[in-house]
């Protein structure tokens, strides 16, 4: 039986059903965001396997920090502290009320919006989880010298525009 041109070629380039040949990237890594994004799925996927015992993500801590910090905020000052919309948060939001990590209250001042606030009962939960990110952050943060760690900042810093730390 006689082989198709196309069926040799992928045959010699390794590129036959089940075989993958390596991936040419081409120039995407010359791109800082690129490098800025693939860095940063790296770590939220090693901080996430971290904190898979507290069932929260690297975004759902996020989230629960500055609430925690901010008791009474709104979802939408919650939004724009992250730079992201409104809806983005409202399901991440929904999932920790479910699991009794947060509680919403109607403002008195407008009915329609509600204050977000940290349930009582989460605190040592929070604690215990916080411990945990916080040390596999220092994980992380150990690949580089405190100078690195300084300089680093400084650059994503002037990367978001001379955006300070929180934003």
């Amino acid at each position: 039986m006689k082989r198709s041109p196309a069926a040799a070629r992928r045959r010699r380039s390794g590129g036959g059903e089940g075989q993958e040949r390596p991936v040419d990237f081409d120039e995407l890594p010359s791109y800082v965001g690129y490098q800025v994004r693939r860095t940063q799925a790296k770590i939220f996927a090693e901080l996430e396997a971290g904190l898979g015992d507290f069932e929260l993500t690297p975004g759902s801590f996020g989230v629960l920090t500055l609430i925690r910090a901010n008791p009474g905020i709104t979802q939408v000052a919650l939004a724009a502290a992250f730079g992201v919309d409104k809806s983005t948060l409202s399901p991440v939001i929904a999932r920790l009320e479910k699991r009794g990590l947060v509680r919403r209250e109607v403002l008195a001042s407008d009915r329609r919006r509600h204050a977000l606030c940290l349930a009582p009962s989460a605190e040592p939960a929070f604690l215990a989880a916080r411990a945990k990110f916080r040390a596999l952050e220092a994980g992380v943060a150990a690949r580089l010298s405190k100078t690195e760690q300084r300089q680093l900042a400084r650059l994503l810093g002037k990367l978001r525009g001379g955006a300070d730390g929180g934003g």
